[in-house]
């Protein structure tokens, strides 16, 4: 399905279930290997969402037509003009990488490291040198603007350009970018380093490789006639995208508005340009070989156990017990290397990789230290990674738009005219494909087949039947209910957690309706923590407020959800105080109560009775047994079998335990906060007072 919708109830898992929703399109292997741990899970997504194959947004009021395809972005040109440009929505955005294609590509060095990256501009695309870049493509080169027509041949520092520049004719300053452009071109730059052509501040659309020395030519003028691109370096065009790639796909952040500049290490991701240029087709079948290869649990050589394995990381367990990372980098670039006849697996394995290929870049270390283990794990990646001949055109991976509340944002104001080109019969290549001009661009926009929309729709905020129409007769909806049998396992003291969330969804759909029950997420953490503290917590911070929203602050009926009305007066989470109106307004003054006061019994949240009365008033809590206790004066300090610390004040327990439990910390000296300043809850303070008492008395 390529448009769905998960609707609910809030808690019931919507965003949660997303993760594995999106995996099962991009990497169902990988989810079906992993399903059961759920840490696995959010990394590989964390991975792709990093990679630019899973897009996140999340709809409001304010959201707009300008943010989600495209709109006008006021920004500063060179000069410091203000200038008015197009910039691309995420939906636009994500559509363009998955509608993008490799249109030229070479052979690529077996390894970047070590090689120097340069950002460069090669005409501005919505200007008139804009034929610039298509001229370079087709001959093979890279022109600098810079310098004009001016030869530099034999230049050998940046004072001799400037000298050159000067006897030419030219205005620029020793300091001037312009002659630090030409110094870089000229000099800095090195044959094997890797170009990097950017088209704006936030895309890419070719990676080459410089072949050639500088050299300055004579070109025809072309456009209006002032066209000086005159200095020029050969090179390989190792991979041409059509449409252009967003930064993303290769950068930590945006590029710089600079013709010509150095990328330095911080502001690109050499693994993700390793990806792009893998020999073994494009970026995406690497990256599917590489989850298809290994896989958690897999053990290589003599007892080498894989943990993890990524796009770029393959964890091992030596057979000592600790850990072994190797990049899947090194493990592609030897695999390139076997597979182009340069190296045989036995090669590695017998440590003749550098006798092979003198002045490899490889690290030595990490070849001949794990030559055994990574001969095997070679062998394998190259029995599940099949050679693709680079002329082949590369097949682009699917892509995934997570939105979230889709019906808290107007559906109509923000996907505009798209919202028929996404069904499945309008997309790009179908039998009844269909496309727009945008108004911005004024260019050709339709949506690829390979594009997936996962929508989150929470029913309590907005009924079900209010959603745009248009909306909901293009996406498949797929209800997410409260799931009870999940927290059937969770007792506290006699409360069957499950039970408990069943009774007051029953109370809340005959006072309210479905669309606004509890979801069980918010239960969830008592699975690892089943303590009457993390419960109270839950009601007070997220189950109160809720029920406040959803009944509009009508007590009466939040009292009935919780069935307060039945309970002993210890136990009711809200309560009425008495009021005496003639004390408050005297007895002249006749006043009506037109509104009931309520309070919030604090209390009650530390005490399982209330939990229990929720369910049924006459339930009464298991007995608990004492684990461990310790005295203090007058005070008993106990924990109890279900890690509840109680305290006892000669005889009578004490309805809030913290109070003296800091007090007795801070008569002992114990630390009452952690590292981060936040004071320590009741239970970690009540096991370390415990255990202080208990020191104190050996």
């Amino acid at each position: 399905m390529l448009n769905q919708i998960l609707y609910g109830p809030p808690g019931t898992g919507k965003t949660f279930a997303v993760i594995e929703l999106a995996l099962d399109i991009l990497d169902p292997a990988y989810l079906e290997a992993n399903r059961s741990n759920r840490t696995a899970l959010k990394r590989r997504f964390d991975e792709l969402s990093s990679d630019g194959e899973v897009r996140f947004v999340t709809f409001h009021q304010s959201f707009s037509y300008e943010d989600f395809v495209e709109g006008l972005r006021a920004d500063h040109d060179a000069d410091g003009q203000i200038r008015y440009a197009v910039e691309d929505g995420i939906f636009k955005i994500l559509c363009d990488t998955a509608a993008a294609k490799v249109t030229q590509q070479a052979t690529a060095p077996v390894s970047i490291e070590g090689r120097r990256i340069w950002k460069m501009s090669l005409g501005n695309t919505l200007a008139s040198d804009a034929y610039i870049y298509d001229e370079c493509v087709e001959n093979n080169y890279i022109l600098l603007g810079y310098g004009g027509d001016t030869d530099f041949t034999g230049c050998k520092s940046r004072d001799e350009v400037f000298d050159r520049s000067q006897k030419a004719g030219k205005s620029d300053e020793a300091d001037s970018y312009a002659i630090t452009a030409v110094t870089n071109f000229l000099l800095k730059m090195k044959k094997g380093d890797l170009v990097v052509v950017s088209d704006g501040n936030t895309k890419f659309r070719a990676i080459a490789e410089v072949t050639g020395d500088y050299r300055q030519i004579a070109r025809e003028p072309q456009g209006d006639g002032d066209d000086k691109y005159g200095q020029c370096r050969n090179v390989k065009w190792l991979r041409v995208y059509s449409p252009s790639l967003p930064y993303e796909q290769l950068m930590q952040n945006q590029f710089s508005q600079m013709t010509l500049y150095e990328l330095k290490s911080h502001s690109i991701d050499r693994t993700k340009l390793a990806g792009l240029l893998s020999n073994t087709g494009n970026h995406a079948s690497t990256i599917a070989s590489a989850a298809q290869a290994f896989r958690i649990g897999d053990t290589f050589g003599s007892g080498y156990e894989v943990v993890y394995a990524s796009r770029d990381v393959l964890e091992l367990i030596k057979p000592n017990k600790k850990r072994l990372p190797i990049g899947m980098s090194l493990i592609r670039d030897l695999a390139d290397c076997v597979r182009d006849g340069k190296l045989t697996v036995a090669n590695i394995r017998q440590k003749e990789v550098f006798e092979k290929m003198p002045g490899s870049l490889l690290e030595p270390y990490l070849v001949n230290g794990y030559e055994n283990i990574l001969s095997v794990l070679v062998e394998r990646y190259l029995g599940f990674a099949s050679p693709t001949s680079v002329d082949a055109p590369a097949v682009s991976r699917p892509k995934v738009l997570i939105i979230d509340e889709i019906n808290r944002g107007n559906v109509s104001k923000i996907f505009g005219e798209l919202i028929t080109l996404i069904e499945p019969s309008k997309r790009k290549d179908a039998e009844e494909a269909l496309e727009v001009i945008l108004p911005y661009s004024k260019s050709r926009f339709s949506v690829p087949a390979n594009v997936h929309i996962i929508g989150t729709m929470n029913t309590a905020d907005r009924s079900l039947t209010s959603l745009d129409i248009a909306l909901r007769r293009r996406f498949h909806f797929r209800e997410m209910l409260p799931r009870p049998d999940l927290l059937r396992e969770i007792e506290l003291q006699g409360l069957n957690v499950g039970q408990m969330l069943s009774v007051m969804n029953e109370r809340i759909e005959v006072l309210l309706d479905r669309d606004h029950r509890l979801g069980h997420a918010y239960f969830l953490p008592l699975r690892e923590d089943k303590s009457i503290e993390l419960l109270g917590s839950i009601f007070r911070q997220q189950i109160i407020p809720l029920l406040q929203e959803y009944f509009f602050d009508d007590w009466e009926r939040i009292q009935i959800v919780l069935n307060d009305s039945r309970k002993a007066p210890e136990n009711r989470f809200l309560h009425k105080p008495d009021v005496n109106i003639s004390a408050l307004f005297g007895d002249d003054v006749s006043v009506a109560e037109r509104t009931s006061r309520w309070m919030i019994n604090d209390l009650a949240f530390g005490r399982i009775e209330a939990y229990l009365g929720i369910v049924d008033h006459q339930l009464k809590p298991v007995a608990l047994t004492t684990e461990r206790e310790a005295t203090h004066g007058p005070y008993t300090i106990r924990q109890l079998s279900s890690g509840t610390i109680e305290v006892w004040n000669s005889g009578q327990k004490e309805e809030v335990a913290k109070k003296p439990l800091l007090d007795i910390a801070r008569k002992l000296g114990i630390p009452m906060t952690w590292t981060t300043g936040a004071t320590m809850n009741t239970r970690h303070l009540g096991k370390k007072v415990i255990e202080a008492l208990g020191k104190a008395n050996r």
